[in-house]
């Protein structure tokens, strides 16, 4: 049985890959690849690779775009060689965010599986899923699986150069970070600042979802 819901995403209106918004999610914070990430950040520490991370007074992290060592473009063909590899068939590939995650800084993409049940545990929550998470490294290339939260979990692919065009490796793509497709009235942009206020939200355009399970059988769990 679905149930039927309506949300209004307050962190979810189309962000550029370069804007600082804060993840909601298991062990991992919004990463952004900034020219110049000095004047963000408050504290600096070594993070993967021998990256230097620059974290801002939030806990986001800022990167210098010499220490991505794969580039958006690469990183969506690595997700899809994933995806074929690993289910045959996908439908609507779709980035979500870049984040450092559990570790590592991580691009992550969700795509449709036909016939895909994907169980997850958050906290006391538990939900299923009908997309497959794909959690491509930013530093290595390698593929992790979801894990907690749907953040990144054990690695399921190792990256091999010779499998990709040369020339993906410094093209970037125009990524949006959490564009859930929530649209705000023209003329009267909303503040992000974590509340939905009525005079400040109303007349938004808003998706409407559905929650619950999709299937009754489990084929994946994590």
């Amino acid at each position: 049985m679905f149930k039927r819901g309506v949300f209004l995403l307050i962190f979810g209106l189309p962000v550029s890959l370069f804007t600082p918004e804060r993840v909601i999610a298991c062990g991992g914070v919004t990463a952004t690849i900034a020219d110049d990430p000095k004047p963000f950040g408050v504290r600096t520490e070594s993070g993967p690779g021998g990256t230097t991370l620059h974290f801002d007074k939030s806990g986001n992290v800022y990167v210098a775009p010499r220490e991505i060592k794969i580039s958006s473009a690469l990183a969506e063909a690595i997700a899809r060689r994933h995806l074929e590899n690993k289910y045959k068939r996908y439908e609507h590939l779709e980035f979500e965010a870049f984040t450092y995650d559990h570790g590592d800084l991580v691009y992550m993409y969700h795509a449709h599986v036909p016939d895909l049940a994907y169980s997850v545990h958050v906290g006391p929550l538990k939900s299923v899923a009908d997309h497959a998470h794909v959690h491509v490294s930013a530093v290595t290339g390698d593929v992790y699986g979801p894990g907690c939260g749907f953040g990144s979990g054990a690695v399921e692919m190792k990256f091999d150069a010779k499998e990709y065009p040369a020339d993906l490796k410094d093209k970037r793509l125009p990524y949006l970070q959490f564009n859930t497709n929530f649209i705000a009235r023209e003329g009267k942009p909303p503040k992000l600042d974590g509340r939905i206020e009525k005079e400040e939200w109303q007349g938004a355009a808003h998706r409407v979802i559905y929650v619950g399970t999709t299937k009754d059988k489990v084929t994946e769990y994590g």
